[in-house]
């Protein structure tokens, strides 16, 4: 959802240096006028909305051929993430392609702030569970679930009704994830491993996404189910964490690629 987008942004932006800072904000004004006034109602780009940019531009025909890179998935029976249903791309190819680009230095303004933006909602994409999950169900959209009235499948409860269901304000929340213990430390290890926290997320009994078998994790119900009533309880520190990793680590991310002018 937009909000967790946005906060994986707030939280990056508050471990920027002031130099990659005012380079980004720089970089930001590369944003197409076209683009400005239907996707922004004329406003100039602000850095939460770095975040936010790949879903608005999903309907645009021409960034048709990346709807398959917000997400990446595995076969039932398996238990570590992997490259081979990104023959088309992914979410982890993603990723790559729009860090090499950044690590270009002759990129011109525009290819350069698409594919930080780009980079931007990647990140937090890795970060959302049902987005490392299986293709038969499109990652939770197709796992119809009761227990929150804004939410009908368990892919929209991670994407929207834990964060909206706390009741608290953006601002209340980025505090709360700011002072998360041991923030400090969440930018580390290789992409990779970040997917794979995301897949053993995904595919613990707490999420009630599928129960693990000797085949692999089969579907938790095949009609709809209720979700457990303590579920807000214990996913929702769950999901407050991994917003806080994906904040801290795009900013590693971002202060690493744009160092250098």
């Amino acid at each position: 959802s937009a909000t967790g987008h946005q906060l994986t942004c707030d939280v990056a932006e508050r471990q920027l240096t002031d130099a990659v800072k005012a380079r980004i904000q720089g970089l930001m004004l590369a944003l197409p006028d076209d683009q400005r006034d239907a996707l922004f109602d004329g406003k100039a780009l602000t850095f939460s909305d770095l975040c936010t940019w790949a879903d608005q531009v999903r309907p645009l025909k021409q960034y048709g051929p990346v709807r398959s890179w917000h997400y990446v998935n595995v076969e039932r029976g398996a238990t570590t993430v992997t490259y081979d249903k990104c023959v088309t791309g992914c979410l982890l190819t993603a990723i790559e392609t729009h860090i090499a680009l950044l690590k270009q230095a002759d990129l011109s303004p525009w290819p350069r702030l698409q594919s930080l933006m780009f980079l931007s909602h990647w990140i937090g994409d890795l970060h959302q569970p049902l987005h490392v999950s299986f293709f038969e169900d499109l990652g939770g959209n197709r796992t119809r679930v009761t227990g929150y009235d804004a939410c009908s499948n368990l892919h929209g409860v991670w994407d929207f009704c834990l964060v909206a269901t706390t009741g608290k304000t953006r601002s209340d929340l980025l505090a709360e994830l700011l002072g998360l213990p041991g923030a400090e430390g969440f930018d580390q290890g290789p992409v990779l491993s970040w997917a794979q926290e995301s897949m053993d997320l995904v595919t613990h009994p707490r999420v009630q996404y599928c129960r693990k078998t000797e085949v692999g994790c089969e579907p938790w119900s095949t009609k709809t189910y209720a979700l457990s009533p303590d579920y807000q309880a214990i996913n929702w520190p769950v999901a407050k964490r991994r917003l806080a990793q994906a904040g801290f680590r795009l900013a590693g991310l971002m202060n690493s690629l744009m160092a250098a002018p």
